[in-house]
């Protein structure tokens, strides 16, 4: 072999070794984010839930939580291959179609202005879905990079890899369960702070503008809504109702996390018969918890006597309750 061949040789090898190292370390760092995030949601599956139905694609509460289940365990399945290099030509088309499902609903989410919170790691990072889109779409193109440079599939330790992939499913599902379980046991906040201390209210540190009311003053009922939430859109003319029977009823005011200007078009749109006040996204969402839109509360004082999800509720418990 002459000098000439042996350098074009060395060349190729040094050539073919970058591209294996490159194409690693993408892998190892796309699996990372994905292990993560699926542990993440793990954790805390009923929030994770609630972030799926919010992009009202899916509402239906067996669906939604199905696909929360099988996201965690794709989401921990396709990481930890990734990260152990397991088939890696199954799971690179596979992690290409999952970010194109990611990029879809994102997609959605960001013009339809469904939700102001991805969902991508659960309740611990909040990311808006432009954010988000902007995210996937660098991670998609990482994706695309790592299959064209492409690396062969080591051989060896591959019942190891394997058994690494099953440990991180079983793991996130376990944790997905124990969550649940664990969640569904305790109560609402909100109402938790009503039991251990009853005089105290949840609204008693929220600040409120475009309300000239205080509804922490006597009875009142409070409707916590969004302006681009269809099931609160559809409970206008029975909230309305409500408000025009002030007389009987204690008054109702309704309070979101929107800007001032989506609020003056929803007024417009609706022909909403009671006031709308403006909070902070994060007590919008320390108030709303894990309700149904709309979220109404009856109180008094402040204090919370009762709380109803994702519906109105009839004047007659209203009057009985208040009449107490």
């Amino acid at each position: 072999m002459s000098m000439e061949q042996m350098v074009e040789q060395s060349d190729h090898q040094q050539a073919a070794h970058w591209r294996v190292w490159s194409a690693r370390l993408i892998e190892v760092v796309i699996g990372v984010v994905l292990l993560a995030a699926g542990l993440v949601k793990a954790y805390q599956p009923l929030d994770f839930i609630q972030q799926i139905t919010d992009y009202r694609i899916v509402t239906a509460p067996t669906p939604v939580k199905i696909i929360a289940w099988l996201m965690i365990a794709v989401e921990c399945a396709l990481g930890a291959a990734l990260v152990a290099g397991y088939q890696r030509r199954i799971v690179l088309p596979a992690t290409l179609i999952l970010f194109l499902m990611f990029l879809a609903a994102l997609g959605w989410a960001w013009h339809t202005g469904a939700t102001t919170d991805c969902g991508c790691f659960g309740s611990w990072v909040k990311r808006t879905p432009a954010q988000a889109f902007l995210e996937d779409l660098l991670l998609l193109s990482a994706v695309v990079a790592a299959w064209i440079l492409g690396r062969p599939e080591p051989a060896k330790h591959r019942p190891w890899r394997l058994g690494a992939v099953a440990i991180a499913v079983i793991t996130g599902l376990a944790i997905t369960a124990l969550a649940s379980h664990s969640q569904r046991q305790s109560s609402d906040p909100v109402l938790r702070l009503q039991a251990q201390a009853p005089q105290q209210s949840p609204f008693k540190t929220v600040a409120v503008s475009d309300l000239p009311q205080d509804v922490r003053q006597g009875y009142y009922l409070v409707a916590l809504i969004d302006t681009g939430c269809e099931h609160c859109q559809a409970s206008v003319p029975e909230l309305n109702q409500l408000s025009s029977h002030h007389e009987s009823l204690p008054p109702l005011a309704a309070l979101c996390s929107n800007e001032a200007a989506e609020v003056v078009k929803f007024h417009e749109k609706f022909s909403t018969q009671f006031p709308i006040g403006r909070i902070s996204h994060d007590d919008f969402l320390r108030l709303f918890e894990r309700g149904k839109p709309p979220r109404i509360f009856l109180l008094r004082n402040g204090a919370v006597i009762k709380i109803w999800d994702g519906m109105v509720p009839p004047e007659t418990e209203i009057k009985s309750l208040s009449s107490r």
